[in-house]
């Protein structure tokens, strides 16, 4: 019984630890992501969405000049760079996959949403 409770307790203080993204002004306003990936979307509207594990703070993107609505995804929309939509999504696939972390940075917004265009893939 003591390593259930003990497996649970793990899987919840460990969730707990998951970051917002934050939202930076140097040397060019950015924010940025480490994390899971808590979910990724293709629609045939063109667009790329990867959701987070802890969403923005709407205000802290709004401070540096990122005006957005939707504050639990980044967006991009394929038809912009094909290739590097490729990428981003088969490397977000193999994130989630495997449970790894990702770091993303998002220089732009995609309609109402921040918008990611680079990622890294964290060691397992």
């Amino acid at each position: 019984m003591k390593i259930i409770v003990s497996l649970i307790l793990v899987l919840f203080v460990s969730s707990s630890w998951a970051a917002a993204p934050t939202c930076h002004n140097n040397a060019g306003s950015y924010c940025r992501y480490t994390g899971k990936v808590s979910s990724i979307y293709v629609n045939s509207g063109n667009l790329i969405l990867m959701y987070f594990d802890t969403p923005v703070d709407i205000a802290e993107a709004a401070a540096v000049g990122f005006n957005i609505t939707q504050n639990n995804a980044a967006a991009y929309r394929i038809s912009e760079n094909p290739d590097f939509a490729k990428l981003f999504y088969s490397t977000a696939l193999a994130a989630q996959a495997t449970g790894r972390d990702i770091y993303i940075q998002m220089h732009s917004t995609e309609g109402s949403y921040l918008k990611f265009d680079r990622i890294w893939l964290s060691e397992p």
